[in-house]
């Protein structure tokens, strides 16, 4: 980790020199990115089609609904069920057991999750930074509709090659989001010019072969920087960053996110290059472009999610922040058309994204239950919701449940049925209740009791058994090994030799 102590030498170094007058306000620090969700700047929305509840509460930006209840603010909270008793709508993230917690109001619209920050005491609520790669630029839009008052200064970023350690640099493109203490641009690697192309990399892929094309030199950079004077958040940017630095490192699979090169520059900042994903992520596909979520896609996807988080899992990794949003696609959808099949085609279709919640579990014979409460409430399974230890391979594959659920039905299984009456907010506020229960509904591919209609979902019967199957309470709910073996999943990816990286790097 050369590159790493360096930039921790030159982050010491800064730290020092700065005098102690900073203002407050300035003071303040955004936790580090090892604890982020790679979410896009808060934006109102909600799946289209879908009938709205009688009423909504003020503060949305679109007036579009999920099931016109869910919100994307909600995360876990130190809730018990209590049979008798509503809980009031609240916005909680938890840390550790124990630790303080805020309690907010939350809009009923969907919108993205906001950072956890200020629910660990290490921040005020500020638009989330992102964790390339991140999708902010519109799926129908080109570069060249961007303002160019609002394009960055180019810029270069120099790392070292994590599997060959030589020496990188890549050109700034754009930039793809921004935080307090972090930047994502659109970087295109620079080659000698024997190997130089006519690929336009200012511009969006506009068919297959340019996806294909363009994977090979584009990159999301990350580039943190040291963080503020001194102080507990500069140490936890540190630790955080090293953590996941060597998490990235220890993991290879085509359907992960995929650390290329780190370094650092003469300003005490950290560079971690990513693979790009050009198609955005699923929540923004699915609130947006949901009818192309056809069948054979959906397969397709659970059946690389399934296959990556058994991957983690056998490494004894947990995810515990899998959702919409950490979940991007390789291939824009305005390029879908040229996918003749989707199981057959060769390389990666998704990539599973940000592992700052991530951890390690202990191997046999230790137990790797865990107790802290970390997520979105939306995903959390019933064990996590009740405060009772929990094994994070089991929530994980609950959390696959609810994104399979929400691919299928364009709404989260444990919000409010559209149409459904009564106070919306109180509504809502009973959604833990449910979760707890594993009360929940078929509404599109339901009957009149919400039960599954085998003629209205002929052609999902095989996700059928697979939600079925994972949204359970923990003592009867199927363990991904065998999820992974029903035909519906084994057969959702049908390539000799198994998947290819979607880039190809040169």
């Amino acid at each position: 980790m050369a590159a790493f102590e360096s930039w921790k030498a030159l982050s010491l170094a800064r730290t020092r020199s700065r005098t102690s007058s900073i203002s407050s306000a300035k003071a303040e620090a955004l936790p580090p990115p090892v604890l982020q969700s790679p979410t896009t700047p808060r934006r109102n929305k909600g799946y289209p089609g879908l009938r709205s509840t009688p009423s909504s509460r003020p503060g949305t930006s679109d007036g579009q609904t999920l099931g016109a209840d869910h919100s994307r603010t909600r995360s876990v909270s130190d809730y018990v069920p209590d049979p008798v008793a509503v809980p009031k709508p609240r916005n909680i993230a938890v840390s550790s057991a124990g630790a303080p917690f805020e309690i907010t109001e939350s809009p009923t619209s969907m919108h993205r999750e906001e950072y956890l920050g200020p629910q660990r005491r290490l921040s005020k609520s500020v638009a989330r930074p992102l964790t390339p790669p991140q999708p902010t630029i519109q799926i129908e839009r080109s570069h060249e509709d961007e303002p160019a008052a609002k394009r960055p200064k180019l810029e270069i970023f120099n790392a070292r090659s994590i599997s060959t350690g030589e020496p990188r640099s890549y050109e700034a493109i754009r930039i793809l989001g921004q935080g307090t203490f972090s930047k994502v641009y659109l970087a295109v690697r620079q080659v000698d010019n024997d190997r130089k192309d006519n690929v336009d990399y200012m511009q969006d892929s506009t068919n297959m072969a340019g996806v294909r094309a363009r994977s090979r030199r584009l990159v999301a950079v990350k580039v943190v920087e040291h963080g503020p004077a001194g102080g507990a958040d500069a140490e936890r940017i540190e630790v955080g960053l090293k953590r996941e630095v060597d998490l990235l490192k220890s993991i290879q699979h085509p359907s992960l996110v995929h650390l290329k090169a780190f370094g650092n520059d003469d300003n005490a900042r950290a560079l971690l290059v990513m693979n790009y994903c050009p198609g955005g992520d699923l929540f923004e596909v699915a609130s947006k472009h949901h009818e192309v979520l056809t069948p054979s896609l959906v397969r397709r996807v659970f059946s690389e999610l399934v296959s990556a988080v058994r991957y983690l899992h056998q490494k004894y990794i947990v995810h515990r922040d899998i959702k919409l949003e950490n979940v991007l696609l390789n291939i824009p959808v305005r390029v879908h058309s040229d996918v003749s099949n989707w199981q057959t085609l060769d390389r990666a279709v998704v990539t599973l994204t940000d592992l700052g919640l991530s951890r390690r579990i202990p191997e046999p014979p230790e137990s790797p239950l865990l107790t802290t409460r970390c997520g979105s409430e939306d995903y959390a399974a019933p064990e996590i919701l009740m405060g009772q230890p929990y094994d994070g391979r089991q929530t994980d594959a609950w959390a696959l449940g609810v994104l399979l659920y929400a691919l299928m039905e364009g709404r989260l299984p444990f919000d409010p049925l559209p149409g459904a009456r009564g106070d919306p907010a109180v509504l809502r506020a009973r959604t833990p209740h449910r979760i707890a229960r594993c009360e929940w509904a078929w509404y599109k591919y339901g009957d009149e009791d919400g039960e599954w209609d085998p003629v209205k979902g002929a052609e999902f019967e095989g996700a059928h058994e697979c939600v079925a199957g994972l949204l359970k309470r923990n003592t009867r709910r199927r363990p991904l090994a065998e999820i992974r073996e029903l035909p519906w999943v084994k057969d959702g990816i049908q390539v000799d030799g198994g998947l290819r990286w979607v880039e190809e790097e040169l």
